[in-house]
């Protein structure tokens, strides 16, 4: 059973009508697992997971060497034979590496560390292979399961397996919500009848500004501003933009450098509160809504 709202009106609804920016708000990660699960999914989707204890631990261990470093569980309709599992190591240039894996215990025997650094152990494992990650974790909130799944669907039916279902990678107020690979860009408010359209712009290259939350490798600032920038650029191509700097310029302000074909460009962007909002529909608290103003 999915949690039900505390509020009168779903998480969603109430950052849409109070209308929440979502540029800055994506989940951070610089690296991601993706691990194929079936089964139903638990509020802590892993953790609650039946996969084997030791299993599990040997996995924890090696995602506490990997600085920034997070593990989903996926599921695709009518996936019968073996076990799927990614790795997206994002960055300047990220990557995706993909796994075919005859049971869990397969997991014991990769050295996520070496993966990550590149090793050419794994060179035969890096996959041109985009993916959608469509959250549709219901026991973490209702509104995952009241836009994800109809997003998922519609998705599923029009691009097949490159989309997945995915476990709770945050920010259940703009559900639906995707993670694009292998930029490690977020997405969200996407809608049944919106979301094709999403993701064949991505699927050429584009960033979509309306719908991204950011890039998942950046920490908020960074995020806001590059989207910032891209509109004040008309810049849709994926690339053209290199994180150079980030660095805090006063109380909520930053400036934000990146490097592009025409030269450097340097932003100063502020943190502004706004509308109180629920994070999630199982919350009681209310916390205020951001926003990330160009200043200069």
């Amino acid at each position: 059973m999915s949690i039900a709202p505390i509020t009168n009106i779903p998480c969603s609804l109430e950052s849409l009508n109070a209308q929440e920016p979502m540029a800055g708000t994506a989940p951070k990660a610089q690296v991601w697992f993706m691990l194929e699960y079936a089964p139903r999914w638990g509020h802590k989707a892993w953790e609650e997971s039946s996969i084997d204890p030791e299993i599990r631990q040997a996995v924890d261990e090696q995602l506490k060497r990997i600085p920034g470093a997070r593990l989903l569980l996926i599921r695709q309709k009518n996936r019968v034979e073996g076990l799927r599992f990614f790795a997206a190591v994002l960055g300047e240039q990220p990557v995706l590496y993909r796994f075919q894996l005859a049971g869990y215990e397969d997991l014991t025997e990769l050295d996520l560390v070496s993966i990550v650094a590149g090793s050419d152990k794994y060179l035969d494992n890096l996959t041109d292979e985009p993916l959608l990650l469509v959250c549709t974790n219901g026991q973490r909130d209702a509104c995952c399961v009241l836009h994800g799944i109809a997003v998922y669907n519609a998705l599923f039916s029009q691009l097949g397996s490159t989309v997945w279902e995915s476990s709770h990678h945050g920010g259940h107020r703009f559900a639906a919500n995707i993670l694009a690979f292998p930029s490690g860009r977020s997405y969200g408010r996407l809608r049944a009848d919106n979301a094709l359209g999403i993701a064949q712009a991505i699927a050429k290259g584009n960033v979509p500004v309306e719908y991204c939350r950011g890039n998942t490798a950046w920490a908020e600032p960074a995020q806001a501003a590059e989207l910032l920038l891209r509109q004040q650029l008309g810049m849709q191509q994926e690339g053209g933009l290199r994180l150079l700097d980030t660095q805090p310029a006063g109380d909520h302000r930053w400036r934000v450098r990146f490097a592009a074909d025409s030269g450097e460009h340097e932003l100063l962007v502020e943190r502004v509160e706004g509308a109180p909002v629920h994070a999630s529909c199982g919350d009681e608290k209310t916390s205020p809504s951001i926003e990330y103003r160009l200043i200069d």
